[in-house]
């Protein structure tokens, strides 16, 4: 009977590690889940105007833009299978379609950034309105660790506004 006892003594704590590791992870995963409920809210709704307003019929790359106000855009093909770009506005409201060859692609902005800077790593690219002209915002960090932000014209890639060592 002794034995019986020490057995399931030394399982217990075995159990109570496995039920805490699934509590720490199931913790995890509801604070991430959370945390991104917004951003996976704003882009449904990114999408399902966009499909709507614009015709996108094949959903891409998802941005948002925080500047002077909040833009979401989409990235998309539209039904005559053309690469679009949709932007809205925070409250829902189509502010511009731009076909993508009317513009650099975010490709062609990165690669602007890398030739031009070095960065040490990008950490944001979104493409938005500034102005009232569509922009892609990069925000990176320099060689140095410092913080470093540039918009770059839409159109043609001329660089807007450059902000470095913040």
């Amino acid at each position: 009977m002794q034995s019986r006892s020490r057995q399931k003594s030394r399982f217990h704590p075995i159990r109570i590690t496995i039920v805490a590791i699934i509590v720490v992870f199931l913790a995890i995963w509801a604070v991430l889940a959370i945390a991104n409920h917004p951003k996976n809210q704003a882009k449904q709704t990114t999408i399902s105007i966009a499909k709507s307003k614009a015709n996108l019929k094949d959903p891409g790359d998802f941005f948002t833009y925080n500047r002077e106000k909040t833009y979401y855009s989409i990235a998309g093909k539209n039904s005559k299978n053309k690469g679009i770009f949709v932007i809205t506005n925070s409250k829902g409201k189509v502010v511009k379609v731009l076909k993508q060859s009317a513009g650099i692609s975010k490709n062609a902005a990165l690669t602007q950034i890398w030739d031009k800077r070095n960065p040490k790593k990008v950490l944001k690219i979104a493409l938005g309105i500034f102005k009232g002209e569509p922009v892609w915002e990069i925000t990176y960090t320099n060689k140095q660790g410092q913080l470093c932000y540039e918009l770059l014209d839409y159109k043609n890639g001329k660089d807007l506004q450059k902000i470095v060592n913040i």
